[in-house]
């Protein structure tokens, strides 16, 4: 895991100016620096030592005297590669993924994507054919954004080593990007960044391109994966779920395997949920098979204070690390600090989130005082099992009627039972009179409705693909912060295309959504986890903090910020009236146009 910038011009490249670019990064490598200069091209790097810990692994790194890379990532999946192009002739000189992902390309050209598995963003250059190559992982999950203009096209993982570039002048706001912030929240599947010009490279993508492209801002970037969920109308059996249950965690089982591949010491982030106690006892099995028996390790944020203790799980976490035999480490965050730590989280997070991120940031902040470099986590379970509660709408409005019914029934939370009967209402509506004439009828916003009731399979798939790609950025931000490496499981692609695959019965059923994984995990974890009615994931006490101790302090950055007196003074009007989560996020913009000098 690693930062990684370039630049490619017209003109010479500044040496000291990419080593100034480079080191904005120094949080994400924090173990090494490599720059690269040629004629009109420059690549840097930051190294976070994972794999080949050894001077071979430095980067930018060169093959076949015909390529160089710089790379950010992990491929899971480069032994079993590297064999396969042994056996077709090709030579290494290290241990590293990096050299496996040139000799992959040389070998397969762009098939070389779908091979990997794993998470990435790199750009390699072919001297030969005098051709740049972008590609980033499936999910997003490594990030990439790029500016451009007449005489330069630079990228790197994070923006503020593109504000670093010389050439870049003054740095501007996108509104459009701010507004739609302000609405919707974030939204960073999308190609447009808060600064306006700086862009993100889509993920599931690749280009090949000349520099005379790359100058003209054409990347011409096409997709290498997708998705096709089953949203047929499918019955239950036992039979089947029995089947789905067994290749669910031996699919699991195996996408942990290879995600604990590293020459550092891996352990993991976990909340109390079934989603990371999963992935904790899928890591106890794992180590135990090799013959490892020290006690693994994980990291908590809880909440014990008086005000706070509606967001704590240290229950949960306490009976999994006693259940596992595992140590665990938690850590509470002290209200006193917050302000501090919120900015911190700004300058890392680079554009606006939609709330604090505290939990995940004191997690890995704890993290980085042990001596575990690697965590595995639980992110991108909820989006695949229907783990939230608002799923619920989606299977009631498109299952068979009498399974709607008992669903409706069924359901014992009066908050979920509203919305199978939303979605039970719209079934009966959408029968009798048609799709258009329940929208009218129900005097609801179209595109909203249309989300909450398409099949439950096609939403997850969305969702995958746009709300877990924000989470994503928060999870590579509060951890790369604190140079730690987070690893998903549930993002292994191979598990992905199995669950899509998988008919909602099987995710949603009897009022208990994730049915499929509390199945599955029946013999492994402790009931009171694997039967959890409460869904919480790294809550928050902002209501506690904002609208307690710093109350006065929230409201003063925000109607001091001059950058909201100049774009948003109305939001500034209003600002005492709305809710706390519309505060946190001109409290976010305040802190964010300040922290990087946005005019």
């Amino acid at each position: 895991m690693c930062g990684i910038v370039g630049i490619i011009s017209r003109k010479e490249i500044n040496e000291d100016n990419l080593h100034v670019m480079n080191d904005t990064m120094l949080h994400r490598g924090p173990n090494g620096s490599g720059i690269f200069i040629d004629e009109g091209l420059g690549f840097g790097h930051r190294r976070l030592a994972i794999v080949d810990l050894s001077d071979a692994g430095k980067q930018p790194m060169h093959y076949l005297d015909r390529y160089t890379i710089t790379f950010n990532g992990e491929i899971y999946n480069h032994p079993e590669l590297r064999a396969e192009l042994e056996l077709a002739g090709y030579e290494f000189l290290s241990d590293t993924d990096t050299e496996v992902i040139m000799a992959a390309y040389d070998c397969w050209g762009e098939a070389c994507f779908n091979k990997f598995n794993g998470m990435w963003a790199f750009c390699i250059h072919d001297s030969q054919e005098d051709r740049f190559i972008l590609s980033r992982d499936r999910f997003g999950i490594k990030p990439l954004y790029y500016w451009a203009n007449e005489n330069s096209f630079v990228f790197a993982s994070e923006i503020k080593a593109i504000l670093a570039y010389e050439n870049f002048g003054e740095v501007t706001p996108n509104l459009e990007s701010l507004t739609s912030y302000l609405d919707r929240g974030p939204q960073e599947y999308l190609s447009e960044t808060a600064f306006s010009g700086v862009k993100r490279f889509p993920f599931s993508s690749y280009s090949i391109v000349t520099k005379a492209e790359l100058l003209g801002g054409d990347l011409n970037a096409k997709s290498y994966w997708g998705l096709t969920p089953n949203n047929a109308k499918a019955s239950y059996s036992k039979a089947s779920l029995s089947k789905y249950s067994e290749d669910y965690r031996l699919l699991l089982k195996d996408a942990v395997k290879l995600r604990l591949r590293a020459d550092v010491k891996v352990g993991s982030a976990l909340s109390g949920g079934i989603d990371s106690s999963s992935i904790v006892s899928m890591i106890n099995e794992a180590l135990a098979e090799e013959g490892k028996f020290d006690k693994q390790e994980t990291f908590s944020s809880v909440y014990k204070a008086d005000g706070t203790k509606e967001c704590d799980e240290s229950q949960y976490i306490d009976l999994l690390a006693k259940h596992l035999n595992v140590k665990s480490n938690q850590i509470e965050p002290n209200a006193v600090d917050i302000p501090d730590a919120h900015a911190k989280m700004i300058y890392h997070m680079e554009l606006p989130p939609s709330g604090t991120c505290m939990s995940g940031w004191h997690t890995f902040k704890l993290v980085s005082q042990s001596n575990v470099v690697v965590t595995l986590d639980g992110q991108g379970a909820d989006e695949q099992l229907a783990g939230y509660d608002g799923y619920v709408t989606n299977y009631v409005a498109n299952t068979g009627f009498l399974s709607a019914l008992f669903e409706s029934v069924k359901v014992k939370r009066a908050t979920l039972r509203r919305r199978a009967m939303k979605g039970f209402i719209f079934k009966i509506l959408r029968a009798l009179i048609g799709q258009a004439a329940a929208l009218k009828l129900l005097k609801v916003d179209k595109n909203f409705l249309v989300k909450q009731t398409m099949p439950l399979n096609e939403k997850l798939k969305q969702d995958l693909f746009e709300n877990l790609v924000t989470l994503l950025h928060y999870s590579d931000r509060v951890s790369m912060a604190h140079s730690i490496e987070s690893r998903m499981p549930f993002l292994d692609y191979r598990l992905v295309e199995f669950l899509a695959s998988v008919p909602a019965p099987y995710k949603y059923r009897h009022g208990w959504s994730k049915y499929l994984a509390r199945i599955s995990m029946a013999e492994k974890l402790p009931a009171d986890i694997l039967w959890r009615k409460d869904k919480m994931g790294w809550p928050v006490p902002e209501e506690h903090w904002f609208n307690g101790q710093h109350k006065i302090w929230l409201h003063n950055k925000i109607e001091n910020s001059k950058f909201l007196q100049s774009y948003f003074p109305s939001e500034i009007e209003a600002c005492k009236k709305a809710k706390l989560q519309h505060k946190l996020k001109l409290l976010n913009i305040a802190v964010w146009s300040e922290t990087f000098c946005v005019k």
